[in-house]
């Protein structure tokens, strides 16, 4: 909320236009207030103008209120009143300011928008002011006129510095400066259009139209090549500015055209400023879409509710206005008409023809595929989409991917693409999601396939840690063709990172030698800065570079560098790190250490975008030959069409190899690297693994042996059941050593036995002493084999005692 010069708040409020409507009017202004007697009561508007750099409109009601209205952030307020206004005009190089002119005393005021003052009064005219035009070629000259007058005015001391004075019957129907702002043009009521060079103020071509009478506008295309005159008699004439001649006189009452009140050209996107759609305010309050290639009215508006009274186009034709004779107003979009006015009347869009069959209709096809590339290869100039380019700031969102497209001339190859898409997942990339925080399952698939590719396509991309992030933005724009987002990064890394692997995986030492070279011819302080503090070119340079502007800039910002950068000549990506340096070197220069830098290159910053970009072209033209990047990079190198893209070979092969064969040896020994509990389970399942062995060998020997064991207890308690007369102490004594004798006697032979058995098993070839089958008391099995044996017949004696003592 702003305040004027009285101290009164300027309230904004919410702005809501219309999406996509059909008949493209966007928005439509009415003025309504309260009578005394509470009756509504209408006030019309009566002029408006546009601001295209920052999307804005400003309109003037018959009492002087002036609203304006803001596109880009969907609001609008009312300044206060001026009384009534006879011309509006926003300043070209301080987008703020509205030169008013009032209808009172024929002042000129200076009223800034957004703070509602009042801020220069000019004085000099002596009847109504109708026209107000600014010089681009002297932004600093504004031209004034009424009927019978026209003022030059220098804006830097706020003087007038030429005055054209006219005669009754010659009064002034219009007067402009033309788009270059070399001349001066004024058509005059009595059918007379003079000329004048505008430095000198001399006379240089006089046209009187003999077969055009009534003379009322004239309009010139936005390259000022061509000039439109009309007038109340029905006849168009298109006049060349370059042979001073006429080039066509039209016929308007073949098109029901019976007088023309105002004239304008509309700019289209791609037409290079040679406009080819001529905007005719009819004397019945039509407003017609002119083709003057084709020769025919493309589109009419005529509102039900009322005629059209006045129109306004906006600078670069993004948006017009109408303002009705009941004193609305209907805000356009052009692109919206213009679309409307393409889709045919009838609802097939296939023209039926007839055919010699009754009971078929034959259809008309759209053109071939072949001729409608070929006729966008023609509009996709390269220099023709540059001047595009310049005179809108940024290419058209429904448009970019084409545009980018034909700049960085893809080849589509669709086999050699689907060649690397089939390799897979590179495994560099398998778990690229546990490095970023990447919310779209889609776009992770397309980053991954991106990423994967590159790396199939040449080893260095597998191993530059910096190249998720710098891809990442294309990925957002053009996900929706894969193909082309490939090619485009490709042909990228081609042509703007020339020379940004020439050490890798280390810094690139060439580029950031560049980019210190330049800051320091253009910002010697801002350099000095950066050295006092330790900073180098790694953090104000590498920084942006890596993540190709993605982390500094928003969204919107960073889609119109990259049209700048592709649109020029690789060297310019250089040129705008530098710039982006000198632009912020104000907060910039306020950070006091090494940390507060490099958190500043990893945020979104509040920029201009315009003094951004202006900066980038001054240091692309201006810098010196003997440190400019142009001198060492190549000219622009387009992918190979064909069957399979061209090797990428601008880096050290060796030290890359070298460097894959450190990352595969370093993933084999962490393959073999295991935690503690690792190693404990599989000690365990070793441990287990031999005891199932051995208890499988012991059980079968211990089976024989028990059987055995049985038939000698048998034999032994017969024995012991004879020697009734002898004492429990002696007696135990001597059965153990006679059973202890004959079992390992048995034992022996059954060892031999049992060692034959399985010497010819070889997975059992451990648990045999294959050396010296003669002693197998020195196996180390065969001892804990007796032990196990003595422990039998120690438990059998104490069971027969027992026995033998319950018995006595």
């Amino acid at each position: 909320m702003a305040t004027d010069n009285q101290g009164d708040k300027i309230e904004k409020y919410d702005l809501k236009l219309k999406s996509k409507p059909k008949d493209g009017v966007i928005l439509q202004l009415h003025h309504t207030i309260r009578g005394s007697n509470g009756e509504s009561k209408r006030i019309r508007f009566s002029i408006g103008t546009f601001e295209d750099t920052h999307n804005k409109l400003a309109c003037v009601d018959n009492i002087g209120n002036v609203f304006v209205l803001d596109f880009a952030d969907l609001q609008f307020w009312k300044l206060k009143s001026l009384g009534p206004c006879t011309a509006l005009h926003f300043v070209p190089y301080d987008l703020d300011i509205l030169v008013v002119a009032t209808a009172k005393k024929f002042e000129i005021k200076f009223v800034d928008s957004e703070l509602a003052q009042v801020t220069t009064i000019l004085k000099g005219h002596t009847a109504p002011i109708n026209h107000i035009s600014f010089s681009n070629n002297k932004v600093n000259n504004l031209l004034t006129a009424s009927s019978v007058e026209a003022i030059l005015w220098e804006l830097k001391n706020y003087t007038k510095y030429f005055t054209l004075n006219t005669y009754p019957g010659a009064q002034i129907q219009q007067i402009l400066f033309t788009p270059a702002g070399d001349f001066l043009v004024a058509c005059f009521q009595n059918d007379t259009i003079q000329i004048w060079k505008h430095e000198t103020m001399k006379s240089v071509k006089q046209i009187i139209p003999s077969e055009l009478k009534h003379l009322k506008s004239v309009a010139f295309t936005m390259n000022g090549r061509a000039m439109a005159i009309s007038g109340l008699v029905p006849v168009l004439i298109l006049f060349s500015m370059d042979t001073w001649k006429a080039l066509k006189s039209i016929d308007l009452l073949k098109y029901n055209i019976s007088g023309v009140q105002k004239i304008s050209f509309i700019p289209q996107m791609f037409d290079g400023g040679s406009n080819k759609i001529l905007a005719l305010l009819s004397s019945d309050c039509f407003l017609y879409f002119f083709d003057i290639e084709l020769f025919k009215i493309i589109h009419t508006i005529h509102p039900e509710s009322s005629g059209i009274r006045k129109f306004v186009v906006s600078p670069t034709g993004r948006y017009f206005l109408c303002i009705l004779q009941q004193g609305e107003v209907n805000i356009y979009n052009t692109s919206y008409v213009m679309d409307y006015a393409k889709k045919p009347k009838n609802i097939s869009t296939n023209k039926v023809l007839p055919c010699t069959s009754g009971s078929h209709k034959c259809v008309e096809h759209s053109p071939e595929r072949a001729e409608v590339q070929q006729r966008m290869k023609i509009c996709m100039d390269s220099a023709r989409l540059r001047r595009i380019l310049m005179q809108y700031g940024e290419y058209p969102d429904k448009f970019r991917s084409i545009i980018w497209r034909s700049l960085l001339v893809t080849p589509r190859n669709k086999t050699a693409y689907t060649v690397l898409v089939d390799k897979g997942i590179h495994p560099a990339y398998k778990d690229i999601e546990k490095q970023f925080t990447i919310h779209s399952s889609i776009t992770l698939k397309n980053l991954k396939r991106l990423l994967s590719c590159l790396a199939h396509w040449c080893p260095l991309f597998g191993v530059m840690k910096f190249l998720p992030g710098f891809v990442f933005p294309f990925v957002k724009v053009l996900q929706k063709d894969p193909l082309l987002l490939f090619e485009s990064v490709a042909t990228i890394l081609f042509n703007q990172c020339q020379l940004w692997f020439e050490y890798a995986p280390f810094p690139p030492i060439s580029i950031l030698a560049m980019v210190e070279n330049i800051l320091a011819e253009h910002d010697q302080q801002l350099l000095d800065h950066f050295c006092n503090l330790g900073v180098t070119s790694q953090t104000y340079a590498l920084k942006i570079l890596e993540t190709a502007f993605s982390e500094v800039l928003t969204c919107s910002e960073w889609l119109i560098l990259w049209d700048h950068i592709l649109s020029n000549e690789p060297a310019f990506i250089l040129m705008a790190v530098v710039s982006y340096n000198i632009v912020q070197k104000n907060a910039l220069r306020r950070l006091q250490n090494q940390d507060q830098i490099e958190n500043f290159f990893h945020m979104q910053n509040p920029i201009n975008k315009k003094s951004f970009l202006k900066k980038t072209y001054v240091l692309l033209n201006d810098t010196s030959e003997d440190i400019h990047p142009r001198r060492f990079f190549k000219s622009f190198m387009a992918l190979d069409k064909g069957s399979c893209y061209q090797q990428f070979t601008e880096y050290p092969k060796a030290t890359i190899c070298l460097k894959l064969a450190k990352k595969t040896r370093r993933k084999a020994q962490t393959s073999n690297n295991y935690t503690l509990k690792e190693l404990t389970t599989k000690s365990q399942e070793e441990e287990i693994n031999k005891r199932c062995i051995h208890e499988t060998v012991s059980t079968e020997s211990y089976n024989s042996e028990k059987d055995f064991n049985e038939n000698n207890n048998i034999i032994n308690s017969s024995k012991i059941n004879k020697k009734n007369n002898q004492s429990i102490g002696d007696h135990n004594s001597a059965v153990k050593e006679e059973l202890i004798d004959s079992i390992l006697n048995s034992s022996t032979k059954h060892s031999h036995k049992s060692k034959r058995k399985f010497h010819n098993k070889k997975n059992r070839t451990d648990c045999v002493d294959s050396k010296d089958p003669a002693y197998p008391h020195s196996s180390k099995k065969t001892s804990e084999r007796n032990h196990n044996l003595e422990k039998e017949v120690e438990k059998l004696i104490h069971s027969y005692s027992s026995s033998d003592g319950s018995e006595n």
